[in-house]
């Protein structure tokens, strides 16, 4: 007899909603990570207010952001769509209904637009005539470019002048991404900050979750403000409210740097450290996701971590080279012989390390690159010409294999694939 807790409900899209909006505030958690890095003059981001979020630059001007979600399975967006022509219309009468505020608009997607031909149905290249001509005086009644225009032009009841307008100041985006890859996109830009990379992989994707769910706060109608002034004699309650509301949706520089900081004096033991939680297939490389565990756990910093997986594919692409050259199985006897090499240097420094006390990843880390540098040098043709980056990758495919630790050795299953 079957139970539902046994059964999964594919009928259920709830879950599916939950990462569509999860991936609207890592979203805006990334572009709050800005206030921080100073790219783009970004000054605040305000979430769920006219748009999904709005992008508060230092003139006071401000770019207009909708997030637009897809399964990657399914096809492009093409701008005849109900979905894609309702973003611009709402972008259009807003301009509007706020005339000068609007530096730009900006159509984000984790999937990608159609673009196969010069067609009604591509957005990109729409848009990019658009700029190109500065509007649609002097095209024919039938040009595609034309009829685009004046077709949003009589949904929303602007002049064709005013909605060519505001296209010319639109981009579109595609990320061409899974919507769940997200997360590993705010950590990468949170080392972008100064001094991030160099902290522990855990303290950092711990950061990232608080600054997720910073956005996820400024999404949702809170208040924000000291609650007597709703209170206060005299006060008009109504409007105290509304500003409270618009307080509650603002992320400035000191919100993002409170979090930073917050996690940064932390001094929580390793060993309390829930790994299989903070570190997701959403936070890491799908085949790496127990190797992040692994070396969150030892306290190895962001930047080593987050790199790892680029010295992974440097050794695998290495791989694929020798069955090029060589055919499958003497590569296969190059690959064991070079996992074996590093594993050997693996537990030296391990052994080396631990004596140090917990958590030890990091001077294991430093230990063992420059064992590899020195090995890479003297046993260059033992090695097979493998430079320092591949054996840093073959630690991170045995770190995978679970054949090399970086912390006493845990159950690091958890949701992994």
């Amino acid at each position: 007899m079957s139970s539902p807790d046994l059964v999964l409900d594919k009928s259920d899209p709830g879950d599916d909603v939950a990462a569509r909006f999860d991936y609207q505030h890592s979203y805006a958690a990334i572009n709050a990570i800005r206030l921080i890095t100073g790219e783009g003059d970004c000054t605040e981001v305000i979430c769920e207010n006219h748009e999904d979020f709005l992008l508060k630059n230092g003139s006071g001007k401000f770019i207009g952001t909708q997030i637009k979600t897809r399964k990657i399975t399914l096809s492009p967006f093409r701008a005849s769509e109900e979905q894609v022509t309702n973003a611009l219309c709402k972008f259009c009468l807003l301009d509007q209904k706020f005339p000068g505020c609007f530096e730009s608009f900006d159509f984000t997607t984790n999937h990608s637009f159609w673009e196969n031909e010069q067609s009604p149905n591509n957005l990109p290249w729409l848009l990019a005539s658009l700029r190109q001509r500065g509007g649609i005086k002097g095209l024919r009644e039938n040009s595609p470019l034309r009829q685009y225009v004046e077709g949003i032009a009589v949904s929303t009841s602007l002049t064709p002048q005013n909605v060519a307008a505001t296209l010319i100041k639109t981009t579109v985006r595609g990320h061409e991404s899974e919507i769940t890859h997200i997360g590993s996109s705010v950590q990468d830009a949170l080392c972008e900050c100064p001094g991030v990379k160099e902290l522990p992989y855990a303290t950092v994707a711990a950061i990232a979750r608080a600054l997720v769910q910073l956005a996820r706060e400024a999404s949702a109608k809170t208040l924000r403000g000291p609650i007597t002034e709703l209170f206060a004699p005299g006060t008009d309650l109504k409007q105290a409210v509304d500003d409270q509301l618009l307080a509650g949706k603002r992320i400035c520089r000191a919100d993002v740097l409170a979090v930073i900081d917050r996690f940064k004096g932390g001094s929580k033991p390793y060993e309390d450290i829930d790994v299989a939680t903070l570190v997701t297939p959403s936070d890491a490389p799908s085949d790496l996701v127990i190797a992040f565990r692994k070396l969150a756990k030892g306290g190895v910093e962001a930047g080593r971590v987050t790199n790892i997986e680029d010295r992974v594919r440097s050794f695998e692409a290495l791989f694929l080279e020798w069955s090029r050259k060589y055919g499958v199985d003497e590569a296969k006897k190059r690959y064991n012989n070079v996992l074996a090499a590093v594993q050997f240097e693996a537990a030296e420094a391990h052994a080396g390390a631990e004596k140090g006390g917990e958590p030890y990843g990091s001077a294991m880390f430093g230990a063992l690159a420059e064992r590899l540098m020195a090995r890479a040098r003297d046993d260059r043709d033992q090695l097979h010409g493998c430079r320092p980056e591949h054996l840093i990758g073959a630690a991170g495919v045995l770190t995978q294999q679970c054949k090399t630790w970086w912390s006493p050795q845990f159950d690091v299953a958890g949701d992994a694939p």
